[in-house]
Parts: structure tokens; C-alpha cells; sequence
């Protein structure tokens, strides 16, 4: 984050909103919207470090709307990541959701 001309904030308040993001965990969701893919299959997920792929556990995976959406919850090992997401066979995907979230925080002073 840059300090904008006329910004009232100061850069040790920007510093500290930083600290509480890089102490949090991050998970990224994924769903697989109107897929024809289950639980069951083959879902992979890697971690793209280099030129080199290593493999990242799903944590939770199921299955909603009478199984047309399929939902990936992957723990981030880090805050900036390449991964990569590998299907398994020729089945549908209607589309792609993506989100990222983590824990609230709080700062020492309350806020």
C-alpha cells in the first residue's frame, strides 16, 4: 500500500494493518460450479515453486446444490503462491468460483 498525497494515514498505522495479514492464516475456496465432478474423484492441487510441483492437501471437499457444486477448501502455505489445480478425466465444469479467506485478528490496541 502506498501513502497517498493528503492521506491522513501514517505509515506505522499502514504497518501495522500489514503485520496482522502477514500473521494470519489464508485459505482459498473453490468451487466448482455446475460440475460434473464429485469428492470422490481425483482432485489435485500443487504448489508451483520454480519449475517444480508439490503437492497441497485439500482440507475439506464437499459437495452442495444436490452435487453440482463441488467445494475445495486448500490450506495456503504462503501468502504469495503460484498453485495449480489439476481435474482428473473429460467432465464438466460450468464455471469457477474463487475465494480467499482467514481468521479475524485483532491488534493489541483494539482495533
Amino acid at each position: 500500500m502506498q501513502k497517498m498525497p493528503g492521506s491522513s494515514r501514517s505509515t506505522k498505522q499502514n504497518q501495522a494493518i500489514f503485520d496482522l495479514l502477514n500473521s494470519q492464516p489464508f485459505e482459498l475456496k473453490i468451487d466448482l460450479i455446475q460440475t460434473a465432478f464429485t469428492c470422490q474423484d481425483s482432485l489435485l492441487v500443487y504448489h508451483l515453486i520454480d519449475y517444480a510441483l508439490l503437492p497441497i492437501s485439500i482440507s475439506k471437499c464437499e459437495t452442495k446444490y444436490n452435487g453440482s457444486i463441488v467445494s475445495l477448501t486448500i490450506p495456503l502455505p504462503a501468502h504469495v503462491i503460484s498453485i495449480q489445480l489439476m481435474l482428473p478425466g473429460l467432465r464438466t465444469v460450468g464455471a469457477i468460483r474463487m475465494g480467499l479467506f482467514g481468521p479475524s485478528a485483532v491488534n493489541e490496541d483494539g482495533r
